[in-house]
């Protein structure tokens, strides 16, 4: 479902991510862990194109969200002029993989590098692109501030989207948004303005939102990490249901017993990458990595 190929992320010359991949199946839920500062978030908001990426791609159901990054390309790498000045014989396999080797390695690609490299980077690209305004209707995504508009009541906080977007009339958005508000018990608070509400109503409003899209799949950026420990269970518990019923996610978390409990998929991160990935019983019960298991010993 969604793909995640070789990215790199800084910011002003700081490297938060150092060739990110993951592959996100279907109806899994994967668990990101790991200290502050690690990449996390960061990830996630890659996915979802609220960051541009270094180098690297974001794929989604086989289509492109991000720039063609010509390094994970070979094809295209030979149509530069970088290669065909370090290759002159193109026609040895042995040595055009040496070379495209050493263009990547020590990033030696420049902004020009010829019509044909330019025309193949197009070419890939519409042959691949999905806009990413479509994509986003296909990702759910709920941060640690809930983010809801304090100038609108949460009726409209919830149909504002699909109505201006053109995806249901505001009839329909009603009453759809009334019926997620009954299912997480929040049927009373449709007038209400955000500033009325506890943190834990606010975020599962937020959650609810985000299901008015019918996402394929959801984000979701510690939504617990701005909440009253009372509050935690509640929002947890709406997670779960989700997660029950098939919806794919990614949830960056600090919740190690819900991590546990309702993910397939555990990775631990640190310093900008993944360094240990696997079922929960295996990541939680016998961790391999050193970094790993240091920090399991100072959360659990």
């Amino acid at each position: 479902m969604i793909s995640v190929k070789n990215i790199f992320k800084d910011f002003h010359k700081t490297e938060v991510l150092k060739g990110v991949s993951i592959d996100v199946e279907k109806g899994e839920k994967i668990a990101l862990i790991g200290p502050s500062g690690s990449g996390k978030s960061t990830l996630l908001r890659c996915m979802n194109l609220l960051e541009q990426v270094k180098y690297g791609e974001v794929w989604l159901d086989g289509r492109l969200l991000t720039p063609v990054d010509p390094y994970l390309h070979p094809d295209i790498i030979a149509k530069s002029k970088t290669f065909a000045k370090l290759c002159p014989e193109p026609g040895n396999a042995e040595l055009k993989a040496e070379v495209i080797s050493k263009i990547k390695k020590e990033d030696l690609l420049k902004k020009h590098e010829g019509a044909e490299f330019h025309s193949a980077v197009r070419r890939y690209l519409k042959e691949n692109r999905l806009n990413a305004n479509l994509a986003r209707r296909s990702m759910g995504m709920v941060f640690q501030q809930f983010n809801l508009f304090n100038n609108m009541n949460v009726l409209k906080n919830m149909v504002f989207a699909p109505v201006k977007l053109k995806i249901m009339t505001k009839e329909q958005a009603e009453e759809k948004a009334l019926k997620l508000l009954d299912r997480i018990g929040l049927p009373d608070k449709k007038y209400a303005f955000p500033s009325s509400l506890s943190g834990g109503q606010k975020q599962r409003i937020a959650i609810a939102r985000s299901l008015m899209m019918n996402p394929e799949v959801m984000l979701f950026d510690e939504p617990t990490s701005a909440l009253d420990p009372e509050m935690v269970g509640e929002v947890l518990g709406l997670i779960k249901e989700l997660a029950d019923e098939g919806m794919t996610m990614v949830i960056v978390t600090h919740e190690m017993a819900f991590a546990r409990e309702c993910a397939t998929r555990v990775m631990f991160m640190d310093g900008g990458k993944i360094l240990e990935e696997g079922a929960p019983d295996d990541i939680f019960g016998s961790p391999k990595n050193e970094r790993l298991k240091e920090f399991l010993s100072k959360v659990l």
